[in-house]
């Protein structure tokens, strides 16, 4: 499930346009229960079969993740704190 923003950018429109494809029944989404919409992947695989024309969708969804380590102090950094959060990660 992405989030209205996610989807808006890799369709290339603005999230009012997802709205209102919402509110119109011309895309699918779920609500969390704080109200907010998200969008199963088949939706928006099958929004887009009929949408193939779109010029601006660039690459296909993936599930990608970013990870981040940090430390805060020059003292974790000499014992290796980040070079252990990088092997755990």
């Amino acid at each position: 499930m992405y989030s209205i923003g996610i989807v808006a950018e890799f369709l290339g429109v603005c999230i009012k346009t997802l709205r209102r494809w919402d509110k119109n029944n011309q895309i699918r989404c779920v609500r969390t229960p704080g109200g907010h919409r998200r969008f199963p992947v088949k939706e928006i695989q099958r929004f887009l079969t009929g949408k193939k024309e779109h010029s601006k969708v660039k690459t296909p969804l993936s599930n990608k993740c970013a990870l981040y380590g940090r430390v805060s102090s020059h003292k974790q950094n000499k014992r290796g704190d980040l070079e252990r959060q990088i092997d755990v990660m």
